[in-house]
């Protein structure tokens, strides 16, 4: 009887529902998992009971997406303070901050330990103190601190360490020197219950860079008496880096204002001892004085003097330069100068320089003429026809440079008549150029550009790859990533009818798109110490320096305590071991000179040329001084590399240039319409360098023990 049967199965499905529906929330969470969804998470988790909190504890450890785990982690959090409940909830939510290999987790898990300002902020401090790796550390104490009290004062004078004292673990091990960003934080947390004495001893004996301007900077908000006396004693260390030198510098602006300019003019002077970022500081500095003296001062130095004196003049006049004296120094023989008086000019608006933009346009020294003049011209034109007309022909220029600087200004003009330009760019030889060309597209969101795009995805797989899946995301709403296959399918049939999405298309599809990758069980690829390697155009800097063999906190190989040099060898060959088949890639080593594996190009990959760059990176030694620029330089020359990866353990010593601002000054200039990304790792010690090369190029930064 079907009719029997079928009223059956209704009456078991009702019962069914019915059982369901009655079910309490920790049941069904245990039961369902992650199919259980965040809002059973969240009505277990408002119990706040022992019950919820330990069934909250064991569900995490059952479910496997990101979006579940997450959840959990913050719905754990919400039980600080809840009697008889706050310790299982923050025990576990501090085992995830410890051992979670997915940043988000971690970062989640940190938070969460932050909202409860007794029990979590000891299990912060725990992980400060344990053996928990430096990237679970310093978040920690980074949110320790965002509650600082007077009772914390000691533990941080303790991280801080002014005096450097040796240390030891509980077994009676010598530990070795504390990081950097450890002892910054630990020194801002202390610092508002430091007295003056103390931030003078600071100034006068701490080693760290950055910790020296914390403490001059604590002096200038507490508006101590002595903060213009120790503003002029570090801005007088010829031995300080430039970027100390310049906090101290803008301490005096605002202190004596006019009265520092004679002191500022002196240090211009000696090259020397004044780096390119104090220069150019100083110079920033004066011209934001807007004193009509100063001013008529700085401007009759304009065309006098060595290259970084004209440099400086022109920024320090600025607007009040005359037009005429800035638009000369377009033809100084110094290239640094040209750059300079270039800047002045797009700065002031000075459309009666467009005659010698162009002769710099049409007969340059060399292609950074052009490109120089290329921006310029822009900045002046603001993206008129007839200029977006007259860059098409420099999009097909020799000079990768010159050709992307030239890309990038179609892009941004938006004119609809010249995205066949930008079409024909993106089928240029040079990653470079066909990376300006998407961008381009992306601006002008026009739908001619979508068939093209989706056939460039076909073949331009890593790092380009996934930004072209990205911007057909942007133009189309639709989730497709970097599968051209579906693209394909979905495009023979959109074709005819379609219209680029409109901003609120895509906001929805980037909310279902959150969720669905949340959803997601995790996937491990090729790491660099963490750091995600989904280039397919790569290159590994590695530093061989003699101080690489300076053994490693924590590391071991057998028995024996691992030198930098073997730590830095284990993660490039795990790296290789591990790339994607299609990805190219090549290793450099410097140390007072720069070696390559590879002579030509990203190299290759294959199983057998993975297995001979592992034995090459084996075969690696330590020794010699630190040639940081070279091996940039070198590396830049690569003009299929899209993706860096550096390693150093300590400043630069050795090359063409050696000041950490120049290098970080010469990569921007190189790298403004290359866009390489820079993912950069600092053994045993801070290095700004390192970090200025990511954060200027988009990159990750990591600093190791």
């Amino acid at each position: 009887m079907p009719h029997v049967r079928r009223l059956l199965l209704a009456l078991a499905f009702a019962c069914q529902t019915l059982a369901q529906d009655g079910e309490a929330p920790l049941s069904r969470l245990l039961r369902l998992r992650d199919d259980a969804g965040p809002e059973v998470v969240r009505k277990v988790a408002a119990a706040k009971s022992r019950e919820a909190a330990e069934g909250l504890v064991k569900a995490y450890d059952l479910v496997g997406s990101l979006l579940m785990k997450g959840e959990i982690l913050q719905a754990l959090g919400g039980f600080g303070g809840v009697p008889d409940a706050e310790q299982p909830a923050l025990q576990k939510v501090a085992g995830v901050a410890g051992s979670a290999e997915e940043p988000e987790l971690r970062e989640l898990a940190i938070g969460a330990l932050g909202q409860s300002p007794n029990l979590g902020k000891h299990f912060l401090k725990l992980l400060v103190d344990g053996d928990t790796s430096d990237a679970v550390r310093e978040p920690a104490l980074r949110e320790h601190v965002r509650s600082a009290a007077a009772g914390d004062a000691e533990w941080y004078r303790f991280l801080w360490n002014l005096k450097g004292e040796q240390r030891k673990d509980k077994d009676g091990k010598i530990v070795g020197p504390e990081l950097g960003p450890i002892r910054l934080l630990a020194f801002q947390g202390l610092a508002r219950w430091l007295g003056e004495a103390e931030l003078v001893e600071a100034l006068r004996r701490e080693q760290d860079p950055k910790i020296r301007r914390a403490a001059l900077e604590t002096m200038r908000s507490r508006q101590l008496p002595k903060t213009a006396e120790m503003a002029e004693w570090v801005l007088g260390r010829v031995d300080f880096p430039g970027a100390d030198r310049a906090a101290a510098a803008r301490i005096l602006i605002d202190e004596q204002g006019t009265k520092a300019v004679p002191v500022f003019l002196k240090l211009v002077e000696k090259r020397d001892v004044t780096p390119d970022d104090l220069r150019a500081a100083m110079a920033e500095l004066i011209a934001g004085l807007r004193d009509e003296a100063t001013d008529k001062k700085l401007a009759k130095l304009v065309g006098k003097g060595k290259p970084h004196e004209r440099v400086f003049a022109l920024l320090a006049a600025g607007r009040a330069a005359d037009g005429k004296a800035v638009r000369k120094e377009l033809a100084d023989p110094a290239l640094e100068v040209r750059a300079a008086a270039a800047k002045v000019i797009a700065a002031s608006g000075d459309r009666t320089a467009l005659p010698e933009l162009r002769q710099l346009l049409q007969k340059g020294k060399n292609p950074a003429d052009v490109r120089l003049a290329i921006e310029t011209i822009g900045a002046l034109e603001q993206g008129s026809d007839t200029w977006l007309g007259e860059l098409a022909a420099y999009c097909k220029h020799g000079d990768a440079d010159v050709r992307n600087a030239a890309v990038e200004q179609i892009g941004a003009g938006r004119n609809q008549r010249q995205v066949p330009v930008l079409l024909e760019a993106l089928g240029h030889a040079a990653w470079s150029t066909r990376w300006a060309a998407i961008e381009g597209l992306l601006a002008m969101r026009d739908g001619r550009a979508v068939g093209p795009l989706i056939e460039r995805l076909a073949v331009d797989p890593g790092r380009l790859g996934k930004r072209i899946g990205e911007v057909l995301f942007q133009l189309t709403a639709q989730p497709f990533g970097e599968d051209a296959g579906r693209w394909r399918a979905w495009w023979k049939e959109a074709a005819p009818k379609f219209q680029v999405a409109t901003a609120q298309e895509v906001e929805k599809a980037e909310q279902d798109r959150r969720a669905q990758r949340l959803g997601e069980r995790t996937r491990s690829t090729a790491k660099f110490f963490g750091i995600r390697v989904e280039s397919h155009r790569v290159i590994f800097v590695l530093d061989v320096s003699g101080s690489m063999l300076e053994s490693m906190y924590g590391r071991y190989v057998g028995k024996r305590g691992a030198a930098r040099i073997d730590v830095a060898r284990e993660e490039v060959i795990r790296a290789i071991e591990n790339l994607d088949q299609a990805a190219l890639f090549n290793v450099y080593a410097f140390s007072s000179s720069v070696e390559r594996w590879q002579k030509q190009s990203a190299g290759t990959n294959s199983p057998g040329s993975r297995a001979a760059a592992i034995e090459w990176v084996k075969r690696l030694g330590a020794s010699g001084a630190t040639n940081l620029y070279d091996a940039l330089q070198q590396a830049f020359a690569d003009q299929d590399v899209d993706t860096i990866y550096v390693l150093s353990d300590g400043e630069p010593t050795n090359g063409e240039v050696i000041d950490p601002a120049r290098i970080r000054t010469d990569v921007a200039f190189w790298n403004k319409h290359r866009k390489i990304r820079i993912h950069t790792v600092a053994v045993g010690s801070s290095l700004e360098v390192l970090e200025w090369l990511a954060a200027d190029s988009g990159g990750t930064h990591v600093k190791v023990r």
